[in-house]
């Protein structure tokens, strides 16, 4: 059982593990997710193949007192309880938790039923339910060491296969996108519902004039709101299924840093320019961003200093900087900061403390 999910950043790891066990000779019905009815994995999980147990109830709105939080509290708890009931029907060999408050009814009924706990953390900073349910994990494979989890295994953040695959590939996916091979393209986007602040940045910076190729990821809560007159050079989408793709071919990324975003940045080696959201928990995105700058992979603005003019000021410097290699794919590759085979590693936990993995996967190395 693979719980969690809500967002993206959360639920694309838990995909990437299922379907590396899945390549592993697990079958894929034995795969199960437990999230929420109002999360992305309503949608995505489906799509990959696998069963999901949708929970009603959404998050906290941070510590503030208010009715709507009592109600959300109160409809985690519902959640907590009926998910606890399916974890004892159903009797999973192991729980793989994504963080989350959509990951807390299957963790919880894990507990109450004896059933083996591995945590996967996503960013530097963990996540306020993988920190509640820590001291009752097997094990939590961690991005980078200083979660704060007990058991730390730091095997990275499991990327989406695509992201593999793009990555070989790298500016060769330009004539499959119908990009120049000869201009620099720089990728936006602030999730799937898209980022306020960075799409307004981008808006105004195409007034000032003088941007390079932007491929612009506006969400679909903007997508109404997007300008008429915009120039040929930002093209503007709703959502975009091949974003692996276009990250791949980019010279250079804006966006949030998100646990999953960081982690394909880095895979890929790919510069960008991180913008955290100001309020998110624990003050993770800042974190997981600080990881890139130290690398020298990226630089942080912080949300109140984002507009129209520092995003093309700060775009046109880190072009300046990475955009002269010979050998752009080379370059990039050479300067890949993240773990390929997270995947891979987060699986071998799985299977290092399932109860009862199944026969298929006897003879694989599952241990390496």
């Amino acid at each position: 059982m693979v719980a969690g999910g809500g967002t993206a950043g959360h639920l694309l790891p838990g995909i990437a593990v299922a379907d590396e066990l899945v390549s592993r000779g697990w079958p894929p019905e034995g795969v199960l997710f437990m999230g929420s009815s109002r999360g992305i994995e309503a949608e995505k999980v489906p799509e990959a193949g696998y069963e999901l147990l949708a929970l009603s109830g959404r998050g906290l709105n941070g510590r503030q007192l208010s009715l709507q939080n009592l109600l959300n509290l109160m409809g985690i708890i519902w959640a907590i309880l009926r998910g606890s009931w399916m974890v004892r029907r159903r009797r999973p060999s192991i729980v793989l938790s994504l963080g989350g408050y959509a990951a807390l009814p299957a963790g919880i009924g894990a507990l109450l039923c004896r059933v083996p706990l591995v945590l996967a953390e996503q960013n530097a900073a963990a996540s306020a339910s993988n920190r509640l349910m820590t001291k009752f994990a097997k094990a939590a494979a961690v991005p980078c060491s200083g979660t704060g989890l007990k058991n730390e295994v730091v095997t990275g953040n499991p990327v989406r296969r695509a992201v593999l695959e793009a990555n070989h590939k790298g500016r060769s996916l330009r004539t499959e996108l119908g990009w120049p091979e000869d201009q620099p393209v720089v990728v936006v986007f602030g999730g799937s519902l898209g980022s306020r602040r960075i799409n307004e940045a981008v808006w105004e910076a195409a007034r000032i004039g003088d941007l390079p190729l932007v491929h612009h990821v506006v969400g679909h809560r903007d997508w109404r709101d997007l300008p008429t007159t915009l120039p040929i050079n930002v093209m503007s989408h709703e959502y975009d299924d091949d974003l692996p793709k276009a990250m791949a071919a980019s010279d250079l990324v804006v966006c949030r840093p998100g646990g999953s975003s960081v982690a394909e940045i880095a895979v890929l080696g790919l510069p960008a320019v991180l913008i955290p959201l100001p309020n998110a928990p624990n003050d993770h995105q800042r974190r997981n961003a600080e990881r890139l700058v130290d690398e020298g992979l990226a630089v942080l603005i912080p949300d109140e200093e984002l507009n129209g003019q520092r995003f093309h000021d700060e775009i046109e410097r880190m072009l300046l900087r990475f955009t002269n290699d010979t050998d752009p794919d080379i370059a990039r590759r050479e300067r890949s900061v993240g773990h390929d085979d997270a995947t891979e590693r987060v699986a071998d936990l799985v299977i290092t403390h399932c109860l009862m993995p199944p026969i298929a996967l006897h003879g694989k190395d599952a241990t390496r």
